[in-house]
């Protein structure tokens, strides 16, 4: 999506100069005595672009050409480029009309760049294909865990293998029974293959599979979060919140307990980059002056980077400002007596590791403020469930593990509910309830709760 709207901008951009360089080199007349082309104002049609690419990209990502799983080949990606440019062009200049604006436009201008964005588009994205070709490996690394036998997967596998750009990676095989030859294991290892891998998706071949072996699939998918697809021939599409995806032929039909709708999470996405812009210019100050505070306190080092799990249990460190002793994760085993919480969350509201300095930066959630730094580097979001430790999730119940189907974030419902004051349980069902009820409206609801709970301290430890 980001490459598009480079591509619409330098596309337009390019023709409104050359339109305007046109006009001067034109000398040929189809009607005597009155010019052919007027000329242009290239100021006013370089602003256009603040609509001309919103519009691009909402037809674009209406048309399918962002959606997950969707074979995008050469020959079936053109017709969709050339209704959305159709329907876009349209959207312009219906607005423009609206906005009686469209006497000062060169309908030449539109008419011509909605075919050569067509091209362009086109062009780009095999140039992106190329690229991830020639890299050798996906870009975006969706890994999978198929389930049947070799002889049924293996058209999927083949599929997958000869088209690296759609980003996508075999993490194994789960076969009928546990002595299938190249199998990961049998039916009964699918839960500690999900736990002991990062899965985005489950894959079931083949048709002969009876409804207790899908459901037990199912089951195991729907407590972790995990999308789980299926060949979609021998079923029909009465099962709620089901996407019918396509790969190269290859027909998936695939069950989501999470949201999955492309648009938003590319908005929700694209909030996160310009949030965490935003409030990293915004908290400079703090930024620049907390690390030299830090070590002036006691000369150790001013970030603390811990390992945490993310999205599908992917491991990343965790950036905060140290609030604590140098040494203080080697005394934590000797503190298990003094903690407050339920579940296997670690809390102490009178920490004795704590610094007087980082108590200080803790109830104002200044610590957190590295974390901008995963955000950027799309490891967390601004909002969703706080990322946890690794030894906290191995001590997580089955229909707890769900949490972790979405991208951690630095704030959620926890943080704007009590956060601390809150028990275990409490946590994971505010979390859970943010996943099955997530929309943009919601994101930018609690991002506004949380600026109160940080100024009043609310529940910070």
């Amino acid at each position: 999506m980001a490459g598009d709207a480079v591509v619409l901008t330098g596309t337009w951009l390019g023709l409104t100069v050359a339109r305007s360089w046109l006009r001067e080199a034109w000398t040929w007349d189809l009607i005597p005595g009155e010019a052919v082309l007027h000329d242009v104002d290239v100021e006013m049609h370089a602003w256009l672009i603040a609509l001309i690419v919103p519009a691009w990209l909402l037809a674009l990502s209406r048309e399918g050409t962002y959606a997950p799983n969707v074979a995008r080949s050469r020959l079936g990606l053109t017709p969709r480029l050339l209704r959305a440019g159709f329907v876009a062009t349209l959207g312009v200049l219906g607005l423009c009309f609206l906005g009686h604006a469209t006497e000062y436009l060169s309908r030449s201008l539109f008419v011509g760049f909605s075919v050569a964005a067509v091209f362009a588009l086109a062009a780009s994205r095999w140039a992106l294909g190329f690229f991830v070709r020639s890299r050798g490996r996906p870009l975006d690394g969706l890994q999978v865990l198929l389930v049947g036998s070799a002889a049924e997967v293996s058209p999927l596998e083949a599929a997958i293998a000869a088209r690296p750009e759609w980003g996508i990676e075999v993490v194994g095989r789960v076969g009928a029974t546990p002595q299938d030859d190249g199998a990961l294991g049998g039916l009964d290892a699918l839960d500690l293959l999900l736990d002991a891998h990062p899965v985005d998706q489950v894959f079931v071949a083949g048709g002969r599979w009876d409804g207790a072996v899908l459901q037990r699939v199912a089951d195991a998918c729907e407590e972790r979060g995990v999308r789980f697809g299926m060949g979609a021939n021998f079923l029909g599409l009465r099962t709620a919140r089901a996407e019918l995806d396509d790969l190269d032929g290859f027909p998936i039909l695939t069950f989501s307990s999470t949201p999955s709708s492309t648009d938003a999470l590319a908005l929700k996405r694209l909030l996160d980059i310009v949030g965490a812009l935003f409030l990293g210019l915004l908290s400079a100050p703090l930024l620049l002056l907390t690390p030299l505070l830090i070590r002036l306190q006691d000369g150790g080092p001013a970030l603390f980077a811990q390992e945490r799990v993310g999205q599908h249990g992917r491991r990343f460190h965790m950036l905060k400002f140290r609030s604590m002793r140098v040494n203080a994760e080697a005394e934590r085993p000797s503190m298990d007596h003094l903690n407050e919480m339920s579940g296997p969350v670690f809390k102490v509201e009178a920490d004795p590791r704590v610094t007087r300095l980082g108590s200080l930066i803790r109830r104002w959630s200044i610590d957190e403020l590295p974390q901008l730094w995963n955000v950027l580097r799309g490891e967390m979001s601004l909002v969703g469930p706080r990322p946890p430790l690794p030894d906290e999730v191995g001590h997580y119940e089955r229909w707890q593990l769900r949490r972790l189907s979405m991208q951690p974030g630095l704030t959620c419902i926890w943080q704007v509910s009590g956060r601390s004051e809150l028990d275990f349980d409490d946590w994971m069902r505010l979390d859970l309830e943010y996943i099955d009820n997530w929309s943009l409206g919601l994101d930018l609801k609690l991002l506004m709760m949380t600026v109160p709970a940080v100024l009043l301290g609310t529940g910070a430890r």
